[in-house]
């Protein structure tokens, strides 16, 4: 596990750049200069965030066979092939197609 002390590090030159550079256009485009702080900010932390993320090493995390998810999936599965194997009241879906409307 990598530490959080180890994320700020790599997050927060990149996100003082963000920052800056997000400062200055906000002015230059005419924002008031609390909200160009405000917005600057903002994105400072969403790209020093995504920065620290990228530079982290680490693979994809081994799915774990057992997670919730995978059983509720499972169980949709079995439920599906379940109603596969029932007999259909009205024949297959072919022979109910040619009877699947009354003519007007």
């Amino acid at each position: 596990m990598v530490d959080k002390t180890d994320l700020f590090d790599k997050a927060a030159p990149v996100a003082l750049k963000i920052w800056l550079a997000f400062l200055l256009i906000f002015v230059v485009l005419g924002y008031p200069v609390l909200a160009s702080i405000l917005f600057g900010a903002i994105a400072g932390m969403a790209g020093g965030m995504v920065s620290a993320w990228w530079a982290t090493p680490g693979g994809e995390p081994i799915p774990d066979a057992n997670t919730p998810l995978r059983r509720v999936g499972r169980r949709l599965k079995q439920g599906q092939e379940q109603l596969r194997r029932l007999p259909m009241p009205f024949g297959s879906p072919r022979q109910r197609q040619r009877y699947s409307r009354p003519r007007r």
